[in-house]
């Protein structure tokens, strides 16, 4: 009887019990975690001026944006110990009254608002490097002509200096308004497509409040200064000898009379191909590019010569870019390199590192370098190579380099001043940058990895790099890759110098010139507006996180990969000796863009400051 009451009692009363236990259970998880969400309303005098309830899905990071609230602002105030750690349902207080908030305190400036918004529109069009450079600094010189008319002492480089006003108006709100505009006009004209599929640049605008100037009427007024700054950039960079009028296209000049024809072949069939009686191994030979139409047995891209869709030609970009008008440069050649070393050749020769040797060692030793390197690459390597490769988010080196400008801009705390004049110096130097590189380019016309290991190592059998999740293997020569994605393989132009030392190394010089410290990773500078790997937690500055699995071209790395850079230099150290593990440069082209670039960076930063330090009167 009596265990039959036991058994009644556990079937009909457990229940309510389990209930009341469940909710008790609750309600101390929710007092326990709430405190991570938010303490503000136990700190006594205290107000708060705005309460949000956290929703499913929301992050600290999101709410920190969606509201324009700096992420520290939300994490001091509230006392969050774990800024991961919130919970839908919990109350987090916005901001305090005005005498008693405690914040991060930085908002970027219009004029990193505006780089960001181009950087979106870079990532939207083709990755042409010189392209980007023409138009990351005619964005920046706008703007700058722009501020300049609100500045004691900066001179413009094209607007007219008689359009600078009085003392009186030069204020925070008037040098917005016109940064903004001429950023604004500018984009309009070099991204017409990206406006009209996103409407980015007329968004931007309206929301810092303003409307676009079709017509001048005021000229006095900031957003006609604006405007104004952006038509003199505008028409003074029409006739530069890009060639933007015509897509940039090769066109003959001064300096290159005649239209740029390749010495090899695409076809690998043909007697100028690799392997070939007619190939001259010192030249580029242009590539014939899968599309991806056909693939082979490891589902990789290839080309089918019976079928033409499945393949391009490359032609190389912009041959005619050592002739562009530049910014200090005194001419495209004037920090042009020794040549490379020449294939055959007994002549002495004199590497990157000092070394001593014939022409035709020194090719052989650098060529066999980068055979090395595919054969063993580690996962390591492969970060560094994709990282680097066009930028983690494809902005290409110069739209890289500005991208990490970002850090600096948070990190100093800069304001629309400081910033106009950083990334003026910055996009000068990568523009001159480009037009150096490429007088190289053109000059030499000199043979990629791909195509020198396929000739000097053909019909053998070389360990390399056998493709995506395929490790190393011993595979024919002829079909040696770089790693790189099999739709791209190697950039469409000549191998020296790289392009990517050049516009690296002159970047660094500018930020350390201006910074006046070359200190980057500090192992304490959180950027609460970057996210550059999506991982949802903010960045910190000179450091980036690749998870495992998070290579795009193959599932490496199998562990997560951290590169840190503690100065600006060893930044552009690895992204210059990162073309070397990607397959894509020689050590002589990677070490001679360094040198390039260390001089062209230092001359357009002095040619930039002394254009904002000049007075009115000279």
């Amino acid at each position: 009887m009596f265990s039959k009451k036991i058994a009644v009692f556990s079937k009909y009363t457990w229940q309510p019990w389990f209930i009341v236990a469940g909710v008790l259970t609750l309600i101390l998880v929710t007092l326990s975690w709430l405190p991570a969400a938010g303490k503000n309303s136990d700190q006594p005098g205290v107000t708060c001026a705005q309460v949000y309830r956290v929703k499913f899905g929301d992050t600290l990071y999101s709410i920190a944006r969606r509201h324009d609230v700096p992420l520290q602002q939300l994490i001091d105030i509230n006392r969050i110990g774990n800024p991961n750690r919130i919970y839908a349902g919990s109350r987090l207080c916005l901001g305090l009254e005005q005498e008693e908030q405690t914040h991060h305190n930085y908002h970027p400036s219009p004029v990193v608002l505006w780089n960001e918004v181009m950087l979106a529109a870079v990532r939207h069009g083709p990755p042409r490097p010189t392209v980007i450079t023409r138009g990351l600094y005619i964005v920046h010189q706008a703007m700058y002509d722009a501020w300049a008319m609100y500045d004691r002492e900066a001179m413009p480089v094209y607007l007219s200096a008689e359009y600078k006003r009085p003392v009186e108006e030069h204020t925070e709100a008037n040098k917005a308004a016109a940064v903004s505009q001429a950023a604004y006009q500018t984009l309009m004209v070099l991204f017409p497509t990206y406006e009209a599929n996103s409407q980015a640049f007329s968004s931007l605008l309206d929301m810092q409040g303003y409307t676009a100037v079709n017509a001048l009427e005021d000229v006095s007024s900031a957003p006609s200064i604006g405007y104004m700054a952006a038509a003199a950039v505008l028409a003074g960079r029409e006739n530069d000898g890009s060639n933007a009028a015509n897509n940039y296209a090769d066109m003959t000049t001064e300096n290159y009379p005649e239209l740029y024809q390749p010495l090899n072949s695409a076809d690998p069939t043909a007697s100028n191909a690799p392997g070939g009686p007619d190939y001259d191994p010192n030249h580029w030979q242009p590539l014939r590019v899968p599309t991806g139409l056909v693939t082979d047995e490891y589902g990789q891209p290839m080309a089918d010569p019976a079928i033409p869709e499945s393949f391009n030609d490359q032609m190389f970009l912009t041959p005619h870019w050592g002739d562009v008008m530049p910014f200090a440069l005194l001419s495209g050649d004037q920090f042009r390199p020794s040549a490379p070393p020449q294939y055959g050749s007994a002549d002495p020769y004199v590497d990157g590192l000092g070394r001593e040797m014939t022409n035709d060692e020194a090719f052989r030793l650098q060529v066999g370098e980068i055979a090395g390197i595919s054969a063993g690459l580690t996962d390591r390597q492969k970060v560094i190579a994709e990282y680097w490769a066009d930028g983690p988010r494809s902005e290409t080196p110069p739209g890289h380099w500005n991208a990490l400008a970002h850090g600096i801009s948070e990190r100093d705390q800069l304001g629309i001043d400081e910033d106009v004049k950083l990334y003026f110096a910055l996009n000068a130097a990568v523009l001159d940058a480009g037009i150096a590189a490429w007088d190289a380019k053109r000059a030499y016309d000199y043979v990629r990895p791909i195509s020198a290991i396929r000739h000097l190592y053909a019909g053998e059998m070389i360990e390399a790099w056998a493709g995506p999740d395929r490790g190393t293997a011993l595979i024919p020569a002829e079909n040696w890759r770089p790693y790189q994605q099999a739709t791209f393989v190697t950039p469409p132009f000549g191998e020296y110098v790289s392009g990517h030392s050049t516009f690296s190394a002159a970047a660094a010089e500018v930020l350390t010139r201006f910074s006046g410290s070359n200190i980057f990773y500090d192992g304490e500078t959180v950027l609460y507006y970057e996210d550059f790997n999506q991982d949802g937690i903010p960045d910190m500055l000179g450091q980036h996180i690749v998870p495992v699995g998070g290579n795009t071209f193959e599932g490496s790395p199998a562990k997560v990969i951290v590169l840190q850079w503690p100065t600006f230099q060893d930044a552009s150290a690895e992204a210059g000796v990162s073309r070397r593990f990607g397959g894509i440069h020689f050590q002589d082209s990677d070490l001679r863009g360094r040198e390039m670039g260390n001089e062209i960076g230092a001359q357009a930063y002095e040619m930039a400051k002394r254009f904002w330090s000049l007075s009115d009167g000279k």
